[in-house]
């Protein structure tokens, strides 16, 4: 027999895999139109160019002005700036897909700081033991 939690959990799975293919046909139906648009924009280049009898001269170097990383670097970081907002739109407050453990959950809320100066504490008092070798001390360190 399946259980709730079980159906709920391939029911998550499922979401997943949808949401990736969904992501895949977005990515490739962008890139088919970037092509289409870049080589009819390339035709119609040549067409002019083949239309034309005005001589084009180029003034200055040929690089532009040096802000070739610039540009390389910065567009992909917009690009993937533009996804991961939208993904962060779709998945809301609660940070990753599949993960709703509510307001207060993690290393920052109430239980984790507890969890955090319990582990801290007995850290520090095995310190001390070692230092001590084995036997627990109040006072100052002797020396």
């Amino acid at each position: 027999m399946v259980t709730d939690e079980e159906r709920s959990e391939g029911g998550n799975e499922m979401r997943r895999g949808w949401a990736i293919v969904a992501a895949i046909l977005v990515v490739l139906l962008t890139v088919g139109i970037a092509v289409g648009a870049y080589n009819a924009g390339l035709d119609e280049g040549v067409r002019r160019a083949a239309d034309s009898s005005q001589v084009v001269t180029v003034v200055g170097d040929r690089y532009g002005h040096g802000f070739f990383p610039f540009g390389f670097f910065l567009f992909p970081l917009l690009i993937i700036g533009t996804f991961l907002l939208i993904g962060k739109a779709f998945r809301g407050p609660h940070g990753h897909w599949g993960h709703d453990h509510g307001p207060g959950y993690g290393p920052w809320s109430e239980q984790g700081r507890a969890r955090f100066e319990d582990k801290a504490s007995d850290w520090h008092r095995r310190q001390h033991e070692q230092a001590s070798g084995g036997e627990e001390s109040t006072g100052p360190p002797a020396g």
